[in-house]
């Protein structure tokens, strides 16, 4: 019976939004055995990702990850630029967070621009970090979607040549709305108060 409760209390909130569609935001697809591969613009090998432009580096045993066994160099043989669609709810905030370090075998600080609606750059100083110790550090921001779908994008910069930002871990979730929070404690006081009915009875 309380069972039955919670769950009429969770029925009263309002949905909230996911980007159900969003996929592969840690580039584990692709498998290969290698060091990395460079991926050039047009091709469809990063499942869920169009290159752009230029091209990137599917990155595998050359440098530790932050999580799983890939990540991206936004720099190939040059700069490159990656693009995902996703589904979203207009008018809904979302945030994007993802990892960033940088390609040790170039000096100077690695940027990246981010952005869906707009682009900001991230900047990363690789001084004192190894291809072993990449010093990983997440980076996040926000935007409100416009319609049923979004595009999410990141760019490596000119100045870095080959040897780019990395880029790793990158999630996409939905922010509640205050009145969702209203909502989910209506609900909980709802089951503690019939669940004090019942005892009492």
């Amino acid at each position: 019976m309380k069972t039955g409760l919670v769950i009429a209390a969770f029925a009263l909130l309002a949905p909230v939004a996911q980007a159900a569609s969003f996929t592969n935001g840690s580039f584990e697809v692709p498998t290969f055995s290698g060091t990395f591969q460079t991926i050039d613009a047009g091709s469809t090998a990063l499942t869920g990702w169009d290159v752009v432009s230029g091209s990137v580096d599917l990155i595998n045993t050359y440098w530790t990850p932050f999580h799983g066994a890939y990540s991206i160099d936004l720099n190939g043989n040059g700069v490159g630029s990656i693009q995902q669609t996703f589904d979203t709810v207009a008018n809904q905030t979302y945030t994007v967070t993802f990892a960033m370090a940088g390609n040790t075998d170039g000096g100077g600080n690695k940027i990246i621009t981010a952005g869906v609606t707009s682009g900001d750059a991230y900047t990363f100083n690789i001084t004192g970090h190894t291809h072993a110790s990449m010093g990983w550090e997440t980076r996040s921001f926000s935007f409100v979607a416009e319609g049923a779908s979004s595009t999410l994008y990141f760019s490596g910069y000119a100045g870095n040549g080959p040897y780019g930002a990395a880029l790793d871990n990158v999630t996409v979730s939905a922010v509640p709305e205050p009145e969702t929070y209203g909502m989910l404690l209506a609900g909980l006081g709802l089951v503690g108060y019939m669940a004090r009915r019942k005892k009492s009875a």
